[in-house]
Protein backbone atom coordinates (compact mmCIF):
# COMPACT_ATOMS: atom_id res chain seq x y z
CA UNK A 1 0.00 0.00 0.00
CA UNK A 2 1.08 3.55 -0.96
CA UNK A 3 0.34 6.38 1.76
CA UNK A 4 1.35 10.35 1.70
CA UNK A 5 3.55 11.98 3.68
CA UNK A 6 1.93 14.05 6.24
CA UNK A 7 4.79 16.69 5.98
CA UNK A 8 3.40 17.63 2.21
CA UNK A 9 0.35 20.18 1.55
CA UNK A 10 -0.66 22.22 -1.27
CA UNK A 11 -3.18 23.52 -3.67
CA UNK A 12 -4.12 23.69 -7.16
CA UNK A 13 -2.48 26.27 -8.77
CA UNK A 14 -3.86 26.31 -12.89
CA UNK A 15 -2.53 23.56 -14.44
CA UNK A 16 -0.31 22.13 -11.56
CA UNK A 17 -0.34 21.20 -7.98
CA UNK A 18 2.08 22.95 -5.72
CA UNK A 19 2.91 21.26 -2.51
CA UNK A 20 5.60 22.26 0.58
CA UNK A 21 7.00 20.48 2.96
CA UNK A 22 5.80 21.89 6.15
CA UNK A 23 9.16 20.31 7.80
CA UNK A 24 12.22 21.06 5.33
CA UNK A 25 10.43 24.06 3.35
CA UNK A 26 10.87 22.13 -0.24
CA UNK A 27 8.49 22.95 -2.41
CA UNK A 28 7.71 21.37 -5.98
CA UNK A 29 5.05 21.34 -8.44
CA UNK A 30 3.28 18.17 -9.50
CA UNK A 31 1.50 17.89 -13.23
CA UNK A 32 -1.81 16.73 -13.84
CA UNK A 33 -1.36 13.28 -13.77
CA UNK A 34 0.76 13.24 -10.66
CA UNK A 35 -1.61 15.05 -9.35
CA UNK A 36 -3.98 12.35 -9.48
CA UNK A 37 -2.05 10.36 -8.23
CA UNK A 38 -1.35 12.16 -4.77
CA UNK A 39 -5.28 12.90 -4.75
CA UNK A 40 -5.74 9.19 -5.22
CA UNK A 41 -3.33 9.08 -1.75
CA UNK A 42 -5.85 10.59 0.21
CA UNK A 43 -6.09 7.09 1.46
CA UNK A 44 -3.37 4.21 1.29
CA UNK A 45 -3.80 2.68 -2.14
CA UNK A 46 -2.03 -0.29 -3.51
CA UNK A 47 -0.64 0.63 -6.66
CA UNK A 48 -2.83 -1.73 -8.97
CA UNK A 49 -5.56 0.51 -7.97
CA UNK A 50 -4.20 4.05 -8.68
CA UNK A 51 -3.23 2.19 -12.42
CA UNK A 52 -7.22 1.28 -12.38
CA UNK A 53 -8.29 5.31 -11.43
CA UNK A 54 -5.75 6.10 -14.23
CA UNK A 55 -7.01 3.80 -16.87
CA UNK A 56 -10.17 4.70 -16.16
CA UNK A 57 -9.64 8.47 -16.67
CA UNK A 58 -7.25 8.26 -19.60
CA UNK A 59 -7.09 6.47 -22.64
CA UNK A 60 -3.62 4.55 -22.14
CA UNK A 61 -2.98 1.15 -21.89
CA UNK A 62 -2.28 -1.08 -19.47
CA UNK A 63 1.08 -1.87 -20.28
CA UNK A 64 1.80 1.80 -20.54
CA UNK A 65 0.30 2.53 -17.37
CA UNK A 66 1.81 0.51 -15.10
CA UNK A 67 4.90 1.46 -16.56
CA UNK A 68 4.24 5.25 -15.89
CA UNK A 69 2.61 4.55 -12.15
CA UNK A 70 5.70 2.64 -11.41
CA UNK A 71 8.50 5.06 -12.16
CA UNK A 72 5.65 7.61 -10.82
CA UNK A 73 5.69 6.15 -7.32
CA UNK A 74 9.34 5.32 -7.08
CA UNK A 75 9.84 8.98 -8.20
CA UNK A 76 7.49 10.28 -4.99
CA UNK A 77 9.36 7.57 -2.75
CA UNK A 78 12.47 9.01 -3.91
CA UNK A 79 11.42 12.54 -2.81
CA UNK A 80 9.71 11.43 0.20
CA UNK A 81 6.45 12.79 -0.95
CA UNK A 82 4.59 9.21 -0.55
CA UNK A 83 6.27 6.27 1.17
CA UNK A 84 4.87 2.65 0.87
CA UNK A 85 3.22 1.19 4.64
Amino acid sequence: MWARNADWVGTEVEDSFVMIDLATGTYLALNRTASIVWKALETPQTREAIESQLIERFAVSVDDCTTAVGALLDQMRDLKIAHLV
